[in-house]
């Protein structure tokens, strides 16, 4: 029973086996291709990557320092001026330092209004009074060593006598003239030095308030230029840190549409900026093709590597690219955005 079973099996893998192979060189019908191939349309041209971009290239636009976002003032798709607030972070600690300027700035004005104050007119009557008082004292000091002279020469004082009568009235003299100077010093107000040395500390200070003002505005950060805002990559809340590769917004100008196209070292020399200058026209990738006539602005005479890839097994990473800048001459006929890559035909003139 076994020995027959086998065989029956050996007989079902025989019949599979010769339909496979007869089934085998049926060729499956071809696949229609899901959109038409990019055929340059020029009879000598030069095929280029191209990438859409605004007037003027975009503007990347970072926060000056790390910081907190506490304010947003513009959105993706706002159209702003130049000068006009994106975003502003958070600005407390200055502030702060601010208001403790301000108060050193009341102060020092304070001092040189005090200086321009003196003398005070309550100060003068006791130093008016004082310099009288040590006048009358030196007078008649004055007059008792008169008398003491005299008394001695007519033999009834002695020289001890006479020379303490003259030390008491040089005493009395020395008084009254440090009473008359310091009444004078009072009279004049302010020393010049001691003005300028306020004056000098008061401009320091508000200098510094100048500078905390201006790193406070700085927090605000403003458009660079007139725009659209393409890309926001920030939140009130957030914590940026300003680093270069993550820009906090991107603003371009889309009211004319630029294309970068990247020329092939090798298919450079094909293309002269002539007048009239090459026919090139650009074509979208995706379920709907469009065409867009370019004009050429310049040739940007400076070659570099090349950054931005296709994918395909024959394409060099070590080939080096020449941009060629194109103006978009009409509108699209469907929505094409700021980064998008394109299809880039430019007739040879060669």
């Amino acid at each position: 029973m076994v020995r027959w079973f086998t065989i029956l099996l050996s007989l079902a893998g025989l019949c599979i086996g010769v339909w496979a192979v007869s089934t085998a060189d049926q060729k499956e019908p071809p696949l229609p291709l899901a959109r038409p191939a990019s055929i340059n349309p020029f009879d000598r041209g030069v095929a280029a990557l191209g990438v859409i971009e605004p007037a003027g290239k975009s503007v990347t636009v970072n926060a000056p320092e790390p910081g907190l976002v506490v304010e947003l003032f513009a959105d993706v798709g706002e159209d702003v001026s130049k000068g006009d607030p994106l975003f502003r972070l958070d600005s407390r600690r200055l502030e702060a330092d601010l208001v403790r300027a301000l108060a050193a700035v009341a102060a020092g004005e304070a001092e040189v209004n005090r200086w321009h104050a003196l003398p005070r007119a309550e100060d003068l009557p006791p130093m008016e009074a004082a310099a009288a008082a040590a006048e009358a004292l030196w007078k008649d000091r004055e007059e008792q060593r008169l008398l003491v002279e005299d008394a001695a020469r007519r033999g009834s004082g002695t020289s001890r006598d006479v020379s303490r009568a003259a030390f008491q009235a040089a005493a009395a003299k020395a008084e009254y003239d440090r009473a008359m100077a310091d009444l004078t010093k009072l009279r004049s107000g302010g020393w010049r030095p001691d003005l300028a040395v306020a004056t000098a500390e008061l401009e320091r200070l508000r200098a510094e308030v100048k500078s905390l003002q201006l790193l406070t505005e700085r927090l605000t950060v403003r458009a660079p230029r007139d725009g659209r805002v393409l890309r926001r990559q920030i939140e009130v809340g957030e914590f940026t840190s300003g680093e270069p590769s993550r820009p906090a917004m991107i603003i371009g100008d889309l009211s004319t549409l630029h294309v970068r196209a990247q020329v092939d070292e090798e298919d450079i020399g094909l293309i002269r900026a002539t007048d009239p200058a090459p026919r090139a026209t650009a074509r979208t990738r995706g379920a709907v093709v469009a065409e867009l006539p370019l004009e050429l602005i310049r040739i940007e005479p400076f070659a570099r590597p090349k950054s931005d890839l296709i994918g395909t097994n024959q394409e060099r990473v070590d080939t080096r690219v020449i941009d060629v800048l194109f103006r978009v001459k009409q509108s699209p006929t469907i929505p094409v955005y700021p980064g998008q890559a394109v299809d880039v035909f430019i007739e040879s003139t060669m």
